[in-house]
C-alpha cells in the first residue's frame, strides 16, 4: 500500500510540474502577442511532455483556470517566494463558479 501512495504522490507532483511550464509557456505566448495562446501551450505541452497532441490539449482545455491562474502569479512575482506567494493567494479565493 505505501508503494501505491507513492506512486500517486508521484502522479500528483509530475501533474503540478505540468501545469506550472503550461502557465510558463502560457505567460510567454501572451506577452509576444501570440493570437491563440492556450493552443499554443497545448502543443508545447505535447512537444515538451512526449504527450500525444490531443492529450496535451486536453490537459491544457481541461485545466484552463488553473493555468491562467499561475500564469498571473508568474505575471505578478519577481522571485520564486513571491510566486509561491502568489499560489497562496490563488488558493484563498472563494471558488469562482455561482451555483446552477
Amino acid at each position: 500500500m505505501a508503494s501505491g501512495m507513492n506512486g500517486d504522490k508521484s502522479r500528483v507532483r509530475e501533474f503540478k510540474e505540468q501545469l506550472v511550464k503550461a502557465a510558463r509557456m502560457y505567460t510567454m505566448c501572451q506577452k509576444a502577442g501570440v493570437p491563440e495562446p492556450m493552443d499554443v501551450t497545448g502543443m508545447a505541452v505535447g512537444a515538451f511532455e512526449d504527450m500525444p497532441l490531443r492529450e496535451a490539449l486536453v490537459f491544457v482545455r481541461t485545466n484552463e483556470q488553473n493555468i491562467r491562474d499561475l500564469a498571473w502569479a508568474f505575471e505578478n512575482s519577481g522571485s520564486a517566494e513571491e510566486f509561491e506567494q502568489r499560489v497562496k493567494e490563488i488558493k484563498d479565493l472563494p471558488t469562482r463558479r455561482q451555483p446552477g
